[in-house]
């Protein structure tokens, strides 16, 4: 079980920026939290969360559930008759929902494989960049 600690990951800009998530904490349905305190600004902190579910009498499967959201603030401006500036507040959120779903019966190749492909298949490039940040289908 890896212990919690700061996860580094690179963004998308044109040139790439390293975004610390540091550690939040874990909560009890066991899902560990962390957070990029970059803006300084808490409503605007990027987050990630990785969890997982064990395998249940009416599910016999474990689910590790992947999430990452990215809040955009408004733009705001000293507009106000004061000319203060009031406080940013969070527009709107980017985020994806990673869901693995594995059987009690899955062995560690099955999962080895399932976690690979999906990072080859993200950092590959061609139908899953074009789709997400063109917003087109595939046809």
């Amino acid at each position: 079980m890896p212990a919690i600690a700061s996860i580094s990951l690179l963004d998308g800009q044109p040139t790439p920026v390293t975004r610390v998530f540091a550690p939040v904490g874990i909560d009890p349905n066991y899902v560990a939290s962390y957070e990029n305190r970059v803006t300084g600004i808490p409503v605007g902190y990027d987050g990630l969360s990785i969890g997982m579910r064990r395998p249940t009498k009416g599910s016999r499967n474990y689910k590790h559930t992947v999430r990452l959201l990215l809040p955009i603030l408004e733009v705001t401006s000293p507009s106000t008759s004061s000319g203060i500036q009031p406080a940013p507040t969070k527009a709107y959120d980017c985020f994806v929902n990673v869901d693995f779903v594995n059987p009690e019966r899955s062995t560690a190749q099955n999962r080895k494989d399932l976690v690979t492909l999906l990072r080859n298949s993200l950092a590959a490039g061609g139908v899953i960049d074009t789709c997400v940040q063109n917003l087109e289908s595939v046809y």
